[in-house]
Order: C-alpha cells, then structure tokens, then sequence
C-alpha cells in the first residue's frame, strides 16, 4: 500500500514539474492572446506621449500606438499608469506585459528587461526661460538644472556638464513648474517632452527650445518586454515595423508631434528598421 501511494505521488510530483517547465516556457505572446487583454504600462505625465486630458481621459502617442498593437493582437487594452521610476518594476514584477513609456534603450536597463526596436528617437536638449542668456551645455556651469526622478537625463547631463547643480522632482510637470518658477535655470531632457510641455502652457513663448548645439545625449525609444521571452519581443516588432509600413505610424507621428509640434522624422533622425519577410 506504501509503495502505491508512493508511486502515486510520484507521478504527480512528475505532472507537477512538467506543468510547471511549460508555463514557464509558454510566451507572453500565447497568454495575451488566450487572456484577451493586452496590459501595458503608459505614462500620465508625459506631453505629447502619454498623459490626461481635460476630459480626464488617458491620450497620447504611445496610447494610440498600444491601442493600435492590442487592435492587431485581436485583444483589449488595459492601461497601468505609470511614471519613469514604476515602470521597469512594473513590467519585472509582472503586473503588465510591455512598458510604451518614453523608455530609452540603454544597456544597463536591458540588464533587467528587453527592449523592441527603436519606435521614435528622442534626442536630448534643454528647455530654458527666455532670456535666460542659456545657449549651451557650457553656459551652465554654476547653474542648475531639474529632473524627473528616474529619468536617464541626469545621468548623462551629468556627464557632459559635472559643473551644474541638479535637483530633482516627482515627475516631468512639477520639474517644469520648478522651472516655472525659477527653482531651476534649465529642464533637460528628451526634446520631444519639452516641446510639448511648452506648448501646454499659456504663453510658450516665455520659454526657449535649445537647439542641437545644446543636445547632449538621447537615443531611441524602445517598448519593455520581460527578458528571454524572443516570441513575444518578436511580435512586438513585427507589429511596429508593419505599422511603419502602412502608414499608421506616420498617422499617429503626424497627430501628436509632426501637426502640433511642427518636428518632423528628419528633425529627430529618425528611421525606423523594417525586417525582410
């Protein structure tokens, strides 16, 4: 009877591990299909990209372009608001399936997730008051100069200008009331965000969109997908890269920043890769 009972559980304990080695081997891919619901992780506070509109609904570039992917899918979309310090844990944690949050590719965050393909390039510039005699990186020496928590502009400004003070707020909105205000000298960041933080407000003209002899670093945009999953991460980028090709792209770019930003793909040298079938 010890024996029966011993050679019961052991094939239990077998189908158990098996069950376990194919949920772990089955793609994200596979479950967003079966679940019916793609679950991304969008930010709230991004001009242009991501944010809430005086209607109180979630709109933006990155919105219509995951409403688009989930359309393709044949799912729904479910957005998790998130901000640049929540939406790597987000995605690690598994509480979403793909980051689209104004998330440059740089190697040390693909230590911890994988990226698509680039969607968009964001070079990086600096948004000032006007008159505020800032023209270049070195006219902010002494100076300082404010950011969003968790945002790779810090860093890299850091490293073309150690000789400026930095301080940083909760997110894009309060670092540019601070500039607003005078608590800093100039935003960096990604010019794509600092143009459409200036053309939020009522007088844009109070403030200054330095050019490329103020660009410091930046670099594509990628959507976040959980490490070693190259099936899911596959169809991500087929997706982008068929949007591009019919257009969609372009419908989304001309809405949100090539209309109202006047930033064309050539102003942002962008271009994105598109894969022989």
């Amino acid at each position: 009877m010890k024996l029966r009972n011993l050679a019961l559980f052991a094939v239990v304990a077998a189908n158990l591990l098996v069950g376990i080695a194919h949920a772990a081997d089955k793609s994200l891919y596979d479950t967003v299909k079966e679940r019916g619901v793609l679950r991304a992780a969008i930010k709230s506070d991004a001009p242009i990209f991501g944010f809430v509109n005086e209607k109180g609904e979630h709109v933006g570039f990155e919105v219509d372009m995951m409403q688009e992917i989930a359309r393709r899918l044949g799912v729904k979309l479910e957005i998790s608001k998130v901000t640049s310090s929540t939406r790597i844990p987000m995605l690690t944690s598994g509480r979403v399936d793909v980051v689209a949050a104004t998330m440059t590719h740089y190697r040390k965050r693909a230590e911890v997730v994988d990226f698509s393909i680039g969607y968009i390039n964001g070079p990086m510039t600096m948004l000032v008051r006007k008159g505020s005699g800032i023209r270049t990186l070195a006219d902010m020496k002494g100076k300082t100069a404010g950011f969003s928590v968790g945002s790779a502009a810090l860093k890299e400004f850091q490293k073309v200008q150690p000789d400026a003070q930095a301080k940083t707020f909760q997110g894009l909105p309060e670092t540019f009331l601070a500039l607003q205000q005078g608590l800093v000298d100039a935003m960096p960041t990604d010019i794509i965000l600092l143009a459409g933080l200036r053309s939020n407000v009522s007088k844009p003209d109070e403030f200054e969109l330095l050019g490329k002899q103020a660009h410091f670093a930046g670099g594509e945009y990628g959507l976040g997908v959980p490490l070693n999953d190259s099936k899911w991460r596959n169809q991500i980028n087929y997706l982008l890269q068929d949007m591009w090709a019919d257009g969609t792209w372009d419908k989304i770019f001309n809405k949100w920043i090539g209309g109202p930003l006047k930033l064309s793909k050539d102003d942002l040298g962008f271009q994105m890769i598109v894969w022989e079938p």
